[in-house]
């Protein structure tokens, strides 16, 4: 075999463990585990990263509506499950797609939770209502995706750079090309790794009397040696998630604050 064709067949099976068979990327593979393997907490996690990255990939909102039909009957009395699936109503509703109107809309009908319907119904709402082929349940096979699932989905290898382990340094060459705004401090971390040092300050909208939300109140900037660093605020005083601003690539970044 020629070195041509050596460096041909490499790169063809770098791509390959890059992207599992789903044609999935690193943070969709995760969502969309999320919602086959987690709890209600779980899946409101997978539905709030969706919903505020603004992913679009249909993949991930074939395995969220899939998710939502399945569960949203489960624990009707439950306000943990309403909420979960509240947030997939909002996750789907943010697509734009038509697919996925008549799910939301079944939803809204058919939910027992009054906050569930509320949310389903907006959803429903913001969706168009023609255009493409519309979700059919049991479309996408989540449980492909469970852990220890005979033929489960693969991630991506060490090959193709898995996440480092906790305490490595500097997304381990990774860049932030898996990073998006609006993904939050935990998720970034598990896809790249802990940043070499962390630096936080509070903002002028700590002082605004009308920002009762108290979003954007604080910010935190992770720094990583040789990369460069990845800014988070708060989403309100209500919650203590952090979620990406503004993504820095700078191979002069020093790490230190």
């Amino acid at each position: 075999m020629t070195v041509f064709k050596k460096s041909l067949l490499l790169s063809g099976l770098t791509c390959f463990v890059a992207v599992n068979a789903w044609g999935l990327d690193e943070a969709g593979t995760r969502y969309v585990k999320m919602l086959a393997n987690g709890g209600p907490s779980s899946m409101r996690s997978a539905a709030e990263s969706i919903y505020n990255t603004g992913n679009t990939d249909q993949d991930v909102l074939d395995a969220a509506a899939e998710a939502l039909l399945t569960n949203y009957r489960k624990n009707p009395t439950s306000e943990t499950y309403a909420d979960s699936m509240a947030w997939l109503c909002r996750a789907l509703g943010n697509s734009n797609n038509a697919r996925y109107q008549p799910v939301v809309a079944e939803v809204a009908k058919n939910a027992e939770s009054r906050k569930l319907k509320k949310h389903c119904d907006r959803a429903a709402g913001d969706l168009p209502k023609a255009g493409g082929t519309a979700y059919v349940a049991g479309s996408f096979d989540l449980t492909k995706f469970k852990e220890g699932a005979a033929g489960a989905a693969p991630v991506a290898t060490a090959a193709a750079g898995a996440a480092p382990a906790a305490g490595a340094p500097a997304a381990a060459g990774k860049g932030f090309s898996v990073v998006k705004e609006g993904m939050s401090k935990e998720e970034v971390e598990s896809l790249i790794g802990v940043p070499t040092a962390v630096t936080s300050h509070i903002t002028g909208n700590a002082f605004r009397p009308f920002n009762f939300k108290g979003s954007d109140t604080h910010r935190v900037i992770a720094l990583y040696k040789g990369v460069g660093r990845i800014i988070y605020s708060n989403s309100s005083a209500y919650t203590s998630t952090y979620r990406v601003v503004e993504i820095v690539e700078d191979s002069s970044e020093s790490g230190y604050p």
